[in-house]
């Protein structure tokens, strides 16, 4: 029941045409950005830079709906075992059902530990100063 999935389905980098202009992708690209010089930063006709900047999105940790796959699979490992609530598929019915609950458990949980990217950067790096904590 198991399947892999790329690590890098679902993101989408734009083309020529979307950094264009054209609003046929999800990625959204900015305009160029001058940067001015360090050693002349008054005067913008000396040693400008162009950068470009974008944003790329990722697809979603947990798959959509796995909440009704399992209210689905609850239901038919009900049907299942009616008749005979010790045979082989009514067990395998209900090792389904596990299955898609520990899916979507695991899924809660990369949610919640990716909810708060500062949480992430302060564990990581507490003796930042966006990191401190002040008591009164």
């Amino acid at each position: 029941m198991s399947s892999m999935a790329s690590p890098l389905s679902g993101i989408h980098l734009p083309s020529a045409a979307s950094a264009a202009g054209t609003k046929s992708s999800p990625a959204t690209v900015f305009t160029p950005v001058t940067q001015r010089s360090l050693l002349s930063p008054t005067r913008s006709l000396i040693s400008k830079r162009t950068i470009r900047l974008m944003a790329v999105y990722s697809a979603p940790t947990s798959p959509e709906g796995i909440s009704d796959k399992v209210s689905e699979s609850i239901k038919k490992a009900e049907e299942t075992c009616e008749g005979d609530p010790k045979s082989g598929e009514c067990a395998a019915a209900w090792d389904e059902v596990e299955e898609l609950s520990a899916a979507a458990s695991h899924a809660r949980d990369r949610a919640k530990s990716n909810s708060d990217p500062l949480e992430n950067y302060c564990k990581d790096n507490p003796e930042t100063k966006e990191c401190r904590t002040y008591e009164d």
